[in-house]
């Protein structure tokens, strides 16, 4: 399963609200409904930088929600809640702040694996806030985290029938919270990407998982998240086929461009992106068509343009779709300002450098 951590790379509008905002290409304002950062914690002003890659920001935004966790602040964490559910924040590259409380209790719901301690803890949340958002969602990921613990990361035909028991056990839990908090937190787009990831990773029949992203997208047909989620269940490990992904991103683009423009599509191929034998290429059967991803990158760039890591990423493609024109000029504006990790490593930036002619 691709790393949270490729989430955390992409762009941001600044809404006040998900549905029907009309598509702007100017530079967005950032506005927030997170904690405020404390003055001397790392990265603390926030700013994008090959110093602060968007992960450590990721994790110094959520250091104040550690803090409620671990003190048991349970109604400052619905607070949060409520006002992410409610305001399409973003993060300074673009993405949802709400992936700062997933990513952030993903961790927290499975640290040092101490299952029985961080469940009574949810149980306590759950006593003290009935109508919780924010402990559903925490207790959703804490059931998905526990299954496969108890699955194990062998491939399937190497798994013992106990641990599938385990896992689908667990499973079953995460299924049942989903359907009772449905009332109280179906109306925040978290809600709908956590159902469509527990369905993928359920082996949920491909009929259901389209049903429940097409309520979905219905509801929030920009949400990054939801759109993120869905696509797993187009990557091969989850029995997409060639060309499944880029007909999914080009539906995507469709339902999210009058408030995204063209961005959703450099995106959902950025998240699917690795440094390994599945990295994203150009020019086959099924491979993303460059043009559509330029658009994107170009559309973020324009609302963002002092991103240096939107930009790395983008020279990093542009590198491997052959394009020398777009990717020297996107190495001149970068200078030293380079982000190893969003380049592949067989195509770091001293080969692209060689491959489209950069003269130092």
């Amino acid at each position: 399963m691709r790393s949270l951590i490729r989430l955390l790379s992409i762009a941001i509008l600044g809404f006040t609200g998900f549905a029907g905002t009309a598509y702007s290409a100017a530079p967005a304002i950032r506005e927030t409904v997170l904690p405020p950062v404390l003055k001397g914690r790392p990265c603390w002003n926030l700013k994008v930088s090959k110093d602060c890659p968007m992960g450590a920001i990721m994790v110094t935004l959520g250091l104040s929600l550690e803090d409620m966790w671990y003190e048991k602040r349970f109604k400052d964490l619905d607070e949060v809640m409520r006002a992410l559910c409610s305001r399409d924040t973003r993060l300074p590259d673009g993405q949802p702040e709400m992936l700062v409380f997933e990513s952030t209790f993903s961790r927290l719901t499975s640290e040092k694996r101490d299952w029985r301690k961080i469940g009574a803890k949810l149980i306590e949340w759950r006593s003290q806030s009935r109508d919780s958002a924010a402990q559903a969602f925490a207790e959703i990921m804490y059931w998905r985290s526990y299954a496969w613990h108890g699955r194990g990361g062998n491939y399937a035909n190497k798994v013992p029938p106990e641990a599938w028991e385990l896992f689908h056990e667990r499973m079953g839990k995460a299924f049942e919270r989903l359907e009772e908090s449905k009332a109280l937190a179906g109306n925040c787009p978290l809600w709908h990407s956590l159902k469509l990831k527990t369905l993928i990773e359920a082996g949920a029949p491909r009929a259901k998982v389209e049903s429940v992203y097409a309520e979905a997208v219905k509801a929030f047909p920009a949400s990054q998240q939801i759109h993120f989620a869905m696509s797993f269940s187009m990557d091969r490990k989850w029995g997409g086929k060639p060309g499944d992904f880029d007909r999914f991103a080009r539906r995507a683009l469709n339902l999210s461009k009058g408030s995204e423009g063209n961005t959703i599509y450099a995106r959902l191929f950025w998240y699917d992106d690795c440094d390994c034998d599945e990295a994203i290429t150009f020019g086959r059967a099924g491979d993303p068509d460059w043009k559509l991803m330029k658009a994107g990158f170009e559309d973020l760039l324009q609302r963002y343009p002092d991103q240096v890591y939107n930009r790395n990423k983008f020279a990093s493609f542009a590198c491997r779709a052959n394009d020398p024109a777009t990717y020297i000029k996107l190495r001149q504006e970068l200078g030293d300002n380079i982000v190893d990790h969003l380049w592949q490593s067989s195509w770091n930036v001293d080969v692209c450098d060689r491959r489209m002619g950069k003269k130092s």
